[in-house]
């Protein structure tokens, strides 16, 4: 509660000055806000109502603030995982200082918002981007931008839609992540397998797009694709360890062969390790079935410029 609130309830001044001293029931959290019976470490919903509290009526909660309520497991990577101060975002008329555990930062754009648990919580793109602008770790920031669009909480093109409209300082990461992710690629490793592809000049490869059959049947989504019919697919353990998920990726790599795709795989280890031996087995790949018909497969690419343009 705010001390003002707490005047209203006629709580003496002199009260909730002593209290902190002497074990009563109110202890200073920020200034002009205390806490009521409680002496314990504040829960994050705890101190996101503190700092909205302190920062005013029109204050929302901002960056990895935001992230963190919405389970986004990579705030803890490189950089991003020291940042645990509270994020708030106020009108840029408002004059209100950070002060503790609480990060004041004014803006002359306040974003849409929704309430969860009582709290404001400023619209995700716009929590993104200001997550992002405060790291110097490239891997951090595609970690996030890959994992929010991943998990649909956000699509690229709303976060593309966010950094050219706002604050350019900081986001330099954060634009070469989007123009990953407008590509299709959804994680670092794949970002890592693009950089390496693009420098070897192979500039027309798609990533991610979802291929069909004929007759409109799904058939896969390579993490990588060359209109020939040759396929590249990173196998991370995370995903691919598992029974279950190596049944699935024995299943799903003897359908795309049926289908008449060539289908290499690489481990990011090993590519990280060796990279050019990769882009070499996909380039020969690619030589020998130069004579070979293409599949007869319906393209749809995940950058969806390519899809306006009409390429595939």
């Amino acid at each position: 509660m705010t001390a003002a609130q707490l005047a209203e309830l006629k709580v003496p001044r002199s009260t909730i000055s002593r209290s902190d001293d002497v074990g009563g029931m109110f202890s200073f959290v920020l200034p002009g806000v205390h806490r009521v019976d409680g002496r314990g470490s504040l829960s994050e919903v705890q101190r996101g109502h503190a700092a909205l509290l302190y920062a005013g009526p029109h204050s929302l909660l901002t960056g990895l603030t935001v992230l963190r309520y919405e389970a986004v497991r990579p705030v803890d990577r490189g950089d991003l995982a020291s940042l645990n101060r509270v994020h708030v975002l106020i009108p840029h008329a408002v004059r209100r200082a950070s002060h503790g555990f609480v990060r004041v930062e004014r803006t002359v754009a306040m974003p849409h918002w929704r309430e969860r648990d009582g709290l404001r919580l400023a619209a995700l793109p716009r929590a993104v981007l200001d997550a992002v602008r405060q790291s110097t770790d490239e891997d951090a920031v595609r970690a996030v931008i890959f994992d929010v669009i991943q998990r649909r909480l956000v699509t690229a093109e709303a976060l593309e839609c966010e950094r050219v409209n706002g604050q350019i300082r900081g986001s330099r990461f954060a634009r070469l992540a989007l123009e990953e992710a407008l590509n299709g690629v959804r994680s670092v490793p794949e970002a890592d397998v693009r950089r390496a592809f693009l420098s070897a000049g192979w500039a027309e490869l798609l990533y991610n797009p979802r291929l069909y059959l004929p007759d409109g049947t799904f058939l896969a989504l390579p993490d990588v694709y060359d209109r020939s019919g040759v396929c590249l697919e990173v196998d991370s353990r995370e995903h691919h360890f598992g029974v279950d998920q190596w049944e699935a990726t024995m299943t799903r790599h003897s359908d795309m062969t049926a289908a008449g795709l060539a289908v290499l795989h690489v481990a990011p280890r090993t590519f990280e390790r060796d990279p050019g031996s990769t882009v070499t087995r996909f380039a020969d790949a690619v030589a020998t079935r130069a004579e070979w018909p293409k599949p007869e497969l319906v393209v749809i690419p995940a950058d969806p410029r390519l899809r306006e343009e009409g390429v595939a």
